[in-house]
């Protein structure tokens, strides 16, 4: 494959990339607008109905954060997808959905991860100047012939 071919099929998956980011910003416009996964708290609740009642009409998940300290790996992907599911399920069915989530960060592992980022980092940031040393390099040697 020459680099004409390659230089379109970038292009073209560049193009599908772009379509794709533009269908996620109007969805997450759509959410925004709608507030379609905020949980809506009732005013007054206590008083409206017994406990039973108010119970039935909401949904709380919870997933046990990934720790910091290792790969995320298709156990978590499972064990993920399954409260996604039962969450969405929920608040299609009408109750008020809680679902919070995030990533535990803390001590040790938090450290140890940021090292590996800075020297990840570190590591693409020799790669660059590595070919820029390169070019120059034959630069000056094509000068001399």
């Amino acid at each position: 494959m020459d680099s004409k071919e390659k230089n379109e099929q970038k292009q073209k998956g560049g193009n599908r990339l772009a379509h794709l980011r533009e269908i996620e910003k109007a969805c997450q416009e759509e959410w925004e607008k709608n507030k379609i996964f905020e949980a809506k708290a009732e005013e007054n609740w206590k008083e409206k109905e017994d406990f039973e009642t108010k119970n039935s009409k909401k949904f709380f998940c919870t997933f046990p954060y990934p720790y910091m300290n290792g790969k995320l790996h298709l156990g978590h992907a499972f064990s993920l997808s399954k409260c996604e599911f039962q969450t969405r399920y929920q608040r299609l069915i009408g109750k008020n959905v809680l679902f919070p989530f995030g990533f535990h960060c803390t001590g040790m592992p938090i450290a140890a991860a940021a090292k590996r980022v800075k020297k990840e980092l570190e590591q693409k940031e020799s790669e660059k100047k590595e070919p820029e040393k390169k070019e120059s390099e034959d630069k000056k040697e094509t000068e001399k012939k």
